[in-house]
């Protein structure tokens, strides 16, 4: 089996590969390690913390309606010609040639039958939906790590059990060449032998290439420079669990962030409608004015003190049924995010319905693997003594060599399937693994 098959059967099933050494090293990192490493530095998790940060901004904005707005305002008018009348056969001016007027104003919204609070509402929403996009974003890169992850570390193995079988092969080959010296052998088992070391070496050569684009990706994640070397560690367990499919569903409805933002949206659509069916309520608002400005008789170029007040009442009476149009509007969009809901709800009965079976499949693969494992290590050990007895032929060893390289690396890839399987279920379920 080439070392294509092998690998082909492994990443499909993740999303992005990651490299990793099994060896223990000052400069390693563990996976904990890395997941934090690349929420800390990946653009997406700043990206998506600025969108939390923008939404906690508009909250406040729509929040400022509650307070009055109050301004300065400041005039200069120049009239010409001025008018005048004779009054006791003085000319007597209508009004200054130069007009000042300095004002402070206050304009404070009463009452709006709940449209500001309905506002607040909506950008609270939003504030809730970018902060859970937050959470959605982390989930995924954390995960998409774990499968790099657990991809670097079964090539790694995946080499070593290639090392193993061409270090097995050279030795066998020296024998072969021997025997052939010795006159016991012909020259067909050293060309078989080197037939098979060529072979796994070409195995290797496509691991090692894998094994390189991984890394690529590692770098991408986790923003680890180019020139520092990667060096991962940690294993493969296949531990035993007892998993309860309702259990599982319930946490998966409770935690999921795909299925928290299809509520954020149901809840977002809700308040939508609410502010649609307000468009055209009245509004009841307080005006008032301070400051000081000239023009008052008798002196009109005296700066006087003056003020107004009042109350402000818009009542809409026809806008061209834009109110209901908008009405219909959100409630299409109210029934749209409830049947995405329903859709997401679907998704992740389903998704944790395959994972929970691909787990129960990659154990009963990992018992049966292990029992092939031990087969041929005997079948091996058996082998040799017969070759050395002359009894089997060189080229019934080197398969009996083969089978037992190739039973441990389905073995190998039963206990990453089943790792694979348990990541993929804990994501399906919601787990928060950061």
């Amino acid at each position: 089996m080439k070392i294509q098959t092998i690998i082909l059967g492994l990443l499909p099933i993740i999303v992005m590969p990651i490299v990793g050494l099994a060896q223990v090293s000052d400069d390693s990192l563990t996976m904990e390690q890395s997941i934090k490493m690349v929420l800390e530095n990946h653009p997406l998790v700043q990206q998506a913390m600025q969108a939390e940060s923008a939404a906690a901004a508009r909250t406040g904005a729509s929040r400022s309606a509650y307070f009055p707005d109050i301004t300065f305002s400041g005039d200069y008018t120049r009239l010409g010609p001025v008018a005048s009348i004779e009054l006791g056969g003085e000319p007597f001016d209508l009004y200054p040639a130069n007009n000042y007027d300095l004002h402070l104003g206050l304009h404070q919204t009463i009452y709006d039958f709940g449209k500001t609070r309905v506002e607040v509402d909506a950008s609270r929403s939003g504030q809730k939906s970018a902060a859970d996009y937050l959470t959605l974003v982390k989930s995924n890169l954390a995960y998409q790590t774990i499968a790099v992850f657990n991809a670097i570390l079964i090539l790694h193995q995946n080499i070593s059990v290639l090392d193993e079988q061409i270090g097995a092969l050279n030795e066998h080959l020296e024998v072969a060449q021997k025997k052939v010296q010795a006159g016991t052998a012909t020259d067909y088992d050293v060309l078989t032998t080197k037939v098979r070391i060529a072979m796994a070496q070409d195995e290797k050569i496509d691991a090692a290439n894998a094994l390189t684009r991984q890394e690529i990706i590692f770098r991408q994640l986790t923003g680890i420079p180019q020139q520092n070397p990667i060096i991962l560690k940690g294993d493969f367990s296949a531990s035993e669990t007892n998993l309860n499919q309702d259990s599982l569903l319930t946490t998966a409805d409770s935690q999921r962030p795909e299925l928290t933002l299809a509520h954020d949206a149901e809840n977002v659509a809700s308040i939508q409608k609410s502010l649609a069916s307000l468009g055209d309520k009245p509004s009841l608002a307080f005006d008032f004015t301070s400051g000081f400005k000239n023009g008052y008789v008798p002196n009109l170029n005296e700066w006087k003190a003056n003020y107004t007040a009042g109350l402000l009442l818009k009542i809409p009476i026809f806008s061209g049924h834009k109110t209901g149009f908008h009405e219909k509007e959100a409630e299409a969009n109210l029934y749209s995010a409830r049947a995405r809901t329903a859709d997401v709800q679907r998704q992740i009965k389903s998704e944790v319905e395959q994972a929970l079976a691909a787990v129960n499949s990659s154990r009963e693969k990992i018992q049966n693997a292990e029992l092939q494992v031990r087969q041929a290590q005997d079948a091996l050990t058996l082998a040799r003594a017969r070759y050395e007895a002359g009894v089997i032929t060189n080229l019934d060893l080197l398969d009996t060599q083969t089978t037992l390289s190739q039973a441990k690396l389905v073995h190998l890839r039963a206990v990453y399937n089943y790792t694979v399987s348990r990541n993929a279920l804990d994501r399906a379920s919601g787990k928060k693994i950061w």
